[in-house]
């Protein structure tokens, strides 16, 4: 496919050969300009990926070198109970029923595709949640040697699945920041690459399939999008998605878009509002999936959320978890922590007046509940 890559800070380009995570000149943020169109009128694919019939607006230089597990198609599916109790159109998209149990595949198919297109045969990242086990699963299908850094539990769901797909892991005490350290030095004494999706052009292009599915499923387009936030990969990504198909004429608006942290991390609220925040030393919250202090992107996503007519909001881990037992006692979904903070943030959000009855509402749920402990307080 056709494409280049360009530095949103000073405008440096280059194309498609090489895995790059920043530019060369200046070491900023990268972005992906494609020569063809966007269109929904594109040949089919026979490739099990649903994700592989848009190869043609992904980074990959051929489509037959797609890496995929059957990722994409996700079902997009009202939640009438629920929807009816707040007086809403409220939906959901399926995003745990990607192959590894979470959103991070659509973004793992792509970057390990360019990867494995670029002669990359090995990478050391951070190991750990959804992102290192969906990584570990993409490098095991690719023959790529995955080399993870982590704290030593192996008590924990996802830490045993980052393991049986093969990972050469390294414990490291500490918190993540000590983890990525570890990987960052380990990568450069031993000359292999550091995987850093945080920071992934690649990573986003694929998760903008999501917007490209839900313009194809929902007749309307929903008034609202609320999506966890951690890195922020998901809002960039959808926010990218839907763009490009206004631009091409695919659809005729824009929805807004609202990202929800925990209160324990609330990097973007802070900074749209323009405040001080630093996390506290000893933070933590059940929605492990969007534990960053820092996201590297952060300045643009509080962009988007202005150029979206989003609202970031905080939610503490008490109303995360009432709304993660709601979901599965109403709509019969099971859903991690991570992936509930949408329904706490739906919550404030209509709240506070930004969301107003009768709206359409569509809600990325992102990761399968039975990766995580599940709370029974009323049996225990």
């Amino acid at each position: 496919m056709e494409f280049r890559l360009f530095c949103l800070d000073c405008g440096e380009q280059y194309d498609g050969f090489g895995y790059r995570l920043a530019c060369d000149a200046c070491q900023g943020l990268l972005e992906v300009e494609y020569a063809k169109e966007f269109s929904f009128n594109q040949p089919s694919s026979n490739s099990a990926s649903r994700l592989a019939r848009f190869s043609y607006r992904l980074p990959i230089r051929s489509s037959a070198n797609l890496i995929t597990l059957g990722e994409g198609g996700t079902p997009l599916i009202p939640l009438h109970r629920l929807g009816d109790r707040l007086d809403i159109e409220l939906f959901a998209k399926l995003e745990y029923l990607n192959p590894t149990g979470s959103f991070k595949d659509r973004g793992n198919a792509v970057q390990v595709s360019v990867l494995l297109e670029n002669g990359v045969d090995a990478i050391v990242d951070s190991a750990v949640g959804n992102a290192g086990h969906s990584t570990a699963a993409y490098c095991a299908k690719a023959g790529i040697r995955y080399i993870g850094f982590a704290e030593h539990d192996l008590n924990d769901i996802k830490m045993r699945a980052i393991a049986y797909h093969g990972t050469e892991l390294h414990w490291v005490e500490g918190d993540r920041t000590a983890r990525r350290e570890a990987a960052r030095k380990y990568a450069k004494v031993n000359n292999v690459l550091f995987f850093d999706y945080g920071k992934n052009v690649y990573f986003v292009e694929g998760q903008k399939t999501v917007a490209y599915e839900i313009a194809e499923d929902m007749i309307d387009m929903p008034d609202h999008v609320i999506l966890p936030s951690g890195n922020g990969s998901l809002l960039l990504a959808l926010w990218r998605g839907f763009n490009e198909m206004l631009a091409a004429g695919c659809i005729s608006r824009l929805p807004r878009m609202h990202p929800v942290q925990s209160t324990a991390f609330q990097a973007i609220e802070s900074a749209y509002n323009g405040d001080s925040w630093i996390p506290e030393p000893d933070a933590k919250t059940m929605a492990i999936g969007v534990s960053i202090a820092s996201p590297p992107r952060l300045a643009r996503l509080v962009e988007i959320c202005r150029e979206a007519e989003g609202v970031p909001v905080s939610v503490p881990d008490e109303s995360t978890l009432v709304w993660q037992h709601e979901i599965a006692l109403r709509e019969g979904i099971l859903i991690e922590p991570t992936s509930a903070l949408v329904l706490a943030g739906l919550e404030e959000l209509l709240r506070r007046g930004v969301v107003s009855k009768g709206d359409r509402v569509l809600l990325p749920l992102t990761g399968f509940g039975v990766k995580e402990p599940i709370m029974l307080t009323n049996y225990e």
